[in-house]
């Protein structure tokens, strides 16, 4: 329990300083599209 509060602590540190994301003008997946079905509705 002690260690998985430990990495908590750190993770919340390193998102405090990551740096923001840098503005797009149109959305980006982050997952592939290829070879994805495709479902219509």
């Amino acid at each position: 329990m002690a260690e998985a509060f430990r990495l908590a602590c750190t993770v919340g540190q390193t998102a405090r300083t990551a740096d923001p994301m840098e503005e797009r003008d149109m959305a980006v997946p982050s997952t592939p599209t290829l070879g994805k079905a495709v479902f219509a509705s």
